[in-house]
């Protein structure tokens, strides 16, 4: 009897150091973990890049993805099917292409050596328009702590859950309070930026306000231009900040060819709070007696100002190209794009594509990749 009691302490005690060398090894395990979540190789990073583009095309997640949009469409009264797909269809053109992330790593070759908690306050103009910041903040090796807008949680959170689902070693996380950040990226209005700037001034950061864009035109056009330019108008309601809201003419032009194809878009008026936005500045035009152009579909205003409502687009007149590069000068902090073509403009946007940013069209001209490998 004494001797089973021996064996069984014996093998009791084997048992309890087993038990305890397991959970050291876990723990050691784990803190080895800890240290590859925070950085994401180019490799592993192109590898999800491809995952991403595979996952949004698969008939087998299309269920998922449709209930995400039903969400989005629920959430932000601005986010019509039409404006989700588009977006989301951008998103898988310009974003998820493994050779347009090689050629951009061809040209920015550096990650981080010592990755930081970037903190990422997102925009909610535009489904998904934070993605880019997500992006950007994986590709550099560190971890991209998320805190989603109100006006857009669905379709970011699609995009977040689709990141981990890859692999739960991506060094992502939603998040509802910025604190212990290394970093911050903030996106938001002219007030909150200026909140953000103030908040977040011990650390470094890139605070994004309110910007808008606008198109030259100089005489040479072709009606071709204009409906391509309607695009850069009509794109998402007018909502986010690469959408024209100033056009700039020769003084002496005669914008109907203009007009006359912008009044064909008629399609924005489906959208109910696109309509009421136009209805309500047609009133408080008239009710103002403001001198104005109505198109049935948009309004057109002279005016000097840069930032105009949805609904409602300002024209700028100018008599000389030194003029025109006076005034772009003075508002150069609230644009975020120019439209044009070479003649009018030197590097414009080309007619119909301020909507299609690539990897290095970093918002505000801000590099924002040079940011986040400099905080190593």
């Amino acid at each position: 009897m004494k001797e089973i009691c021996a064996i069984y302490i014996q093998n009791f005690e084997y048992y309890i150091f087993l038990k305890d060398y397991c959970k050291i090894f876990r723990t050691l395990h784990s803190i080895c973990m800890l240290r590859t979540l925070s950085f994401m190789r180019k490799a592993s990073f192109l590898q999800l890049i491809a995952f991403l583009a595979d996952y949004f095309t698969k008939s087998s997640n299309k269920e998922k993805i449709e209930l995400f949009i039903d969400r989005a469409k629920n959430e932000n009264p601005w986010f019509s099917e039409h404006l989700i797909r588009e977006a989301m269809e951008a998103v898988q053109k310009q974003f998820f292409d493994v050779k347009t992330w090689e050629l951009f790593f061809e040209e920015h070759p550096l990650q981080v050596s010592n990755p930081k908690k970037v903190g990422l306050i997102l925009a909610g103009n535009l489904p998904a328009v934070g993605i880019h910041d997500v992006l950007m903040t994986l590709a550099s090796g560190n971890e991209a702590c998320v805190k989603l807008s109100s006006q857009d949680k669905s379709i970011m959170l699609l995009y977040i859950q689709t990141i981990q689902e890859f692999s739960v070693e991506v060094p992502i996380q939603l998040i509802e309070r910025l604190q212990g950040m290394d970093a911050v990226i903030a996106t938001g209005s002219d007030f909150s930026g200026s909140y953000f700037a103030h908040y977040f001034a011990t650390v470094p950061h890139i605070i994004r306000k309110n910007r808008t864009s606008i198109a030259i035109i100089d005489g040479t056009e072709s009606q071709e231009d204009f409906h391509e330019l309607a695009k850069d108008v009509f794109s998402y309601y007018g909502l986010g900040c690469r959408n024209v809201s100033t056009i700039a003419l020769p003084a002496l032009f005669d914008p109907t060819p203009l007009f006359d194809v912008l009044t064909q878009y008629h399609w924005v008026l489906d959208h109910t709070k696109y309509s009421n936005n136009y209805q309500y500045h047609k009133t408080l035009f008239l009710l103002n007696q403001i001198p104005h152009f109505d198109l049935g579909n948009l309004l057109i205003q002279e005016s000097e100002d840069l930032v105009s409502p949805v609904g409602v687009v300002y024209l700028k007149r100018y008599h000389s190209k030194e003029e025109l590069q006076t005034w772009i000068q003075a508002s150069e902090e609230k644009i975020q794009c120019i439209v044009g073509s070479e003649s009018s403009y030197t590097h414009p946007i080309a007619f119909g594509k301020s909507q299609q940013p690539g990897l290095s069209d970093f918002a505000d001209g801000i590099d924002t990749y040079a940011f986040l490998i400099s905080l190593s």
